[in-house]
């Protein structure tokens, strides 16, 4: 265990400090009400959740290893979790997409342990970072409504880099932001494709942040089911 080489941490956002499941299945609730989707098309209302959970799922997978962009998420979103819901589209509300983009990212909800785990780590000094394959401003607003904004010296998105995780090039470029070294750098995030393989290629130390304690055969630096475990880690 070399944790006392480590000056700058990198952490994903969604899924990881901010709350995305939670956060989104709020603005989805108000949604369901506001548009009374159980009058109008008759699914229940964790048949509209789990089903937009699965979409989204897919949809920022494909973002993820380049094969869509980020409008096409936007855009196809809500017509495929209404299409795999058999709502008629003459029915569907318009807007659907804008007013859950413009709700969900003020939603305030982290993981546990999310504020108390980041005071641990500023106090000790280390340098505190972003890499997400967010966008800029949609990111932005989570940050501020989530109180998260005053930890992080680098926010590093796939919009400013140019490039998403796992590719190399998000990796260096955040290292050279943050003026880093890769040696010196930690990776934590949820996601093993994304946070975890893409930190190892280029041969950042990681930690798998895995909550609901997944299954997998990868071999992440380290691996902790709470963010709380940093405070021992490190």
């Amino acid at each position: 265990m070399h944790n006392m080489a480590y000056t700058h941490l990198f952490f994903d956002l969604d899924h990881t400090l901010w709350d995305f499941d939670r956060n989104s299945n709020d603005t989805l609730r108000e949604l369901y009400t506001d548009f009374q989707f159980s009058e109008r098309f008759g699914f229940t209302e964790s048949e509209w959740l789990n089903t937009f959970l699965k979409v989204n799922h897919e949809l920022w997978s494909l973002y993820n290893v380049g094969k869509i962009q980020r409008d096409e998420i936007r855009e196809r979103r809500f017509d495929m979790v209404l299409d795999a819901l058999s709502a008629p589209t003459t029915e569907r509300p318009a807007d659907l997409s804008e007013i859950y983009l413009m709700r969900c990212p003020q939603k305030p909800h982290t993981m546990p342990h999310t504020h108390a785990t980041l005071d641990y780590l500023r106090d000790k000094n280390y340098q505190l970072h972003i890499i997400t394959n967010g966008f800029d401003d949609v990111q932005a607003i989570k940050m501020k409504a989530a109180n998260l904004e005053g930890y992080f010296d680098v926010i590093v998105t796939s919009e400013t880099s140019g490039h998403k995780k796992p590719s190399p090039e998000i990796f260096h470029f955040a290292a050279q932001q943050a003026k880093a070294k890769l040696a010196d750098s930690l990776m934590i995030g949820d996601n093993l494709e994304t946070d975890i393989g893409g930190a190892k290629a280029v041969a950042m130390d990681q930690v798998f942040y895995n909550p609901h304690k997944n299954s997998h055969t990868e071999r992440p630096t380290y691996e902790i089911a709470c963010l709380s475990e940093l405070q021992s880690l490190l």
